[in-house]
């Protein structure tokens, strides 16, 4: 019998005891499945820091409407006195709730 013939059998090595081995396809599903939570992170993170976008207002939903709110906004001012329909690109809201050209 040669003595190599037991490492010929099924040309493997066995795991010690206790240590798993993890197929290379769930390492890869597990790479991809971390891939996949930090872009959400990642947007979620975006939107978190900078809820405004490149917009100079955001819509903030008031019962069945939106009203459209600067980002300057003056908190005293009721929500109701900002408008219902965005600026038009040649105009801004003002931080008490008027609308004025640019």
């Amino acid at each position: 019998m040669n003595p190599r013939s037991h490492l010929d059998e099924g040309n493997y090595t066995e795991a010690a005891p206790g240590v798993r081995r993890i197929s290379s396809a769930r390492k890869k599903l597990r790479r991809l499945i971390l891939i996949v939570a930090a872009v959400i992170l990642f947007i979620v993170m975006r939107q978190v820091m900078n809820p405004f976008g490149d917009k100079e207002y955001a819509e903030i939903p008031h019962g069945n409407h939106v009203h459209y709110v600067p980002k300057d906004r003056d908190h005293s001012v009721p929500l109701s006195r900002f408008p219902t329909e965005p600026p038009a690109e040649n105009e801004r809201i003002l931080p008490d709730g008027r609308v004025v050209p640019k």
